[in-house]
C-alpha cells in the first residue's frame, strides 16, 4: 500500500498526499480490501460514467452491505441527484478535454450533512475517480 499521509487541509477538509510512485493514480496499486477501507468513499468510473469499482463506506440500516454498483451508471442509476447538475457537467468536459481535477460541496437532498466532491482523471488507466467525503460543522468557539 503506498504511504498515506494525512495532515489538516483549508476547509476543515483532509489531504491525504501519496508518494510519488504514481502520482496520477496512486490508487491503482491498491488491493479491494485497501480500498474498502480508505476513510472517505472513492468510486473509478468510465469516461460514461459506468462504476469500474468502489467502496461503500455507508452500510444500509440493517449494517448489511448493499448490492454492487459495479457497471451501473453513477450519474443516471446510482447518484440521479447528480446526472443532471453541475457536477455531471465538469465529469463530461473533464472527459472530453482528458483533465479532471475538480472539487463541488454539495448540499444533496435527504442527507443531513453536505459532501464534498473530487472528480480527478487517470490519465494512465484512461479512468476518472469521485472521492467523497462527509462534511462536518466546526464545533463553535465557546
Amino acid at each position: 500500500m503506498p504511504t498515506v499521509t494525512t495532515q489538516a487541509g483549508p476547509w476543515n477538509m483532509t489531504v491525504f498526499a501519496f508518494e510519488s510512485g504514481d502520482a496520477d493514480n496512486p490508487l491503482a496499486g491498491l488491493s479491494a480490501d485497501e480500498v474498502a477501507r480508505l476513510p472517505f468513499g472513492a468510486l473509478e468510473l468510465a469516461a460514461d460514467g459506468k462504476i469500474l469499482a468502489y467502496n461503500d463506506t455507508e452500510p444500509d440500516e440493517t449494517g448489511e452491505s448493499r448490492p454492487s454498483v459495479v457497471g451501473r451508471g453513477f450519474f443516471a442509476d446510482v447518484a440521479r441527484w447528480a446526472g443532471g447538475s453541475m457536477v455531471a457537467g465538469e465529469f463530461r468536459k473533464g472527459v472530453a478535454a482528458g483533465s479532471l481535477n475538480v472539487v463541488f460541496d454539495c448540499a444533496v437532498a435527504g442527507l443531513a450533512y453536505k459532501v464534498r466532491l473530487h472528480l480527478k482523471v487517470s490519465p494512465i488507466l484512461g479512468t476518472y475517480w469521485l472521492f467523497i467525503k462527509r462534511l462536518r460543522r466546526a464545533a463553535a468557539a465557546a
